[in-house]
């Protein structure tokens, strides 16, 4: 096939493939395409080189094969398919956010002049359970020792001064306890706060009464 006549049939082939897509047997899409093609005066055996090269079937949900563009210069999506968009295929890849290495911070004066000690604090309040721990400790840096910022360091500080077991998740264990029993506000892990219930619960319910 000739140049020229290669670029008639590249012309035509939008219009043949929208007119041979009518039939679904592949046999019966070749012979219309061959009667088509006969009209531009190209040599058949030429032509069946431009529709291997020029065109790609594929096969539908129902059965019928269907005739496509093959145009290796362009990205060629079924229709009404758009291609997916990079931000997209990003957010599918993101991963899950890692656990922070908080580590406990130093230089807490536990025991302020003036003011209850923690570990005498611990003893009065006697708390039992992980919530529990985490409100009074909270509760002690914020209302005994009015510090301004209280973050999961702090917490951890706290732990090791009483000789209490690190929770795995310390963020997460604080977060937790402000879903279960809302004593303590977590909306900023380097600002922890305890809320009304969780101050009354300190002040009221603890030690629990036997």
């Amino acid at each position: 096939m000739g140049e020229q006549e290669f670029d008639k049939l590249l012309d035509s082939m939008p219009r043949i493939a929208e007119a041979i897509n009518a039939f679904t047997s592949e046999d019966v899409q070749r012979q219309a395409f061959e009667a088509l093609v006969g009209t531009l005066n190209i040599p058949s055996a030429g032509a069946i080189a431009g529709f291997d090269q020029g065109f790609a079937t594929r096969e539908t949900d129902s059965g019928a094969t269907t005739v496509t563009g093959n145009d290796d210069n362009n990205h060629v999506t079924e229709e009404n398919e758009p291609a997916a968009e990079p931000n997209a295929i990003e957010r599918k890849r993101r991963k899950a956010k890692p656990k922070r290495n908080w580590t406990a911070v130093k230089d807490i004066g536990f025991r302020p002049e003036g003011k209850t000690s923690f570990k005498e604090f611990i003893e009065e309040k006697q708390p039992k359970t992980i919530d529990q721990k985490g409100l009074v400790a909270v509760y002690y840096f914020e209302q005994i020792l009015e510090l301004e910022e209280i973050g999961v360091g702090h917490v951890m500080a706290a732990y090791k001064e009483a000789a209490w077991r690190n929770p795995s998740n310390p963020e997460n264990a604080l977060q937790a306890t402000s879903s279960r029993h809302h004593w303590l506000d977590t909306s900023n892990m380097r600002i922890i706060k305890t809320t009304q219930r969780g101050r009354d619960f300190a002040e009221h319910d603890m030690p629990a009464k036997k």
